[in-house]
C-alpha cells in the first residue's frame, strides 16, 4: 500500500476520533441547550394562548390551532391557569378569565368562547 494512502487513512482516523471526542465533551452542554430551548418555546406558546384567552370579550369566539410540530406540548387549561409540562418542570401562566378544564393537543383546532366569566373550549372537527 502506498505511503500516501496510509497517511490519508491515519488522518481520517485522527479526524474521526477527534470528532467523537468533541461530541462527547459537548454532549452535556448540548442537552442543556436543547432543554432550555424547549422551555423557552413552551413559555412562548403558553403566553400566546394566554393572550388569546385574555383578549376574549363576552359574545366573542375564536378558533385556536396550536400547530403540527412534534415539539409542541399539550396545553392544560384549568381554573385561572394555563400550564405546559416542560422538561424542567411546568410552565404556568395566570389568565384573566376562569377556564373550563381541558387539555389542548397539537394538530387540533379548538373553539374558545367567553360565557359569563368562564372560557369554554371545545374541539372543532
Amino acid at each position: 500500500m502506498p505511503a500516501s494512502s496510509i497517511g490519508a487513512l491515519n488522518a481520517w482516523g485522527a479526524y474521526l476520533i477527534a470528532s467523537a471526542a468533541l461530541v462527547g465533551v459537548m454532549a452535556p452542554q448540548l442537552v442543556g441547550l436543547a432543554r432550555d430551548s424547549r422551555e423557552g418555546a413552551d413559555w412562548r406558546i403558553a403566553d400566546g394562548v394566554r393572550a388569546a384567552i385574555d383578549a376574549l370579550r363576552p359574545g366573542t369566539t375564536i378558533i385556536l390551532y396550536l400547530g403540527t410540530l412534534s415539539s409542541i406540548d399539550q396545553v392544560h387549561l384549568e381554573g385561572n391557569s394555563i400550564s405546559i409540562a416542560s422538561g424542567n418542570g411546568t410552565v404556568a401562566l395566570a389568565t384573566e378569565w376562569s377556564l373550563s378544564n381541558i387539555t389542548l393537543a397539537p394538530s387540533h383546532s379548538y373553539r374558545l368562547s367567553l360565557e359569563g366569566n368562564e372560557v369554554q373550549a371545545t374541539q372543532v372537527g
